[in-house]
């Protein structure tokens, strides 16, 4: 019967920073994407397929937000386009952080 009882743990991470108004959007995820992820929108050059991965320094140009949500490979993610969050809770990855910060800001992100 103790096998029954499922346990978990849940560590809150303080993501909104403030009152900006939140606009959230869905997409497909075409690779792998983890919880706060910066995301940019990808274009199959042979379907034309558009699908969300994590950013990358050469795709900043394409960022489209960040991920509420994680999501595996062709699974839907939920991404804000608008917003007001802490820095230290978005996952950049290898981008560089004024990078980020300024691609972000274009879609009215802004990372306190």
């Amino acid at each position: 019967m103790a096998n029954l009882v499922e346990k978990r743990e849940f560590t809150p991470k303080k993501f909104y920073a403030g009152e900006f108004p939140v606009v959230t959007d869905t997409g497909t995820a075409g690779k792998e994407i983890a919880q706060y992820d910066m995301i940019m929108s990808v274009t199959d050059s042979t379907s034309g397929a558009v699908t969300l991965e994590p950013a990358t320094t050469a795709g900043i140009a394409n960022v489209v937000g960040i991920a509420v949500n994680a999501a595996k490979a062709e699974e839907p993610v939920v991404y804000i386009m608008t917003g007001e969050v802490f820095a230290d809770a978005v996952n950049i990855g290898a981008v560089d952080a004024a990078a980020a910060k300024a691609a972000l800001r274009k879609l009215s992100i802004f990372l306190k």
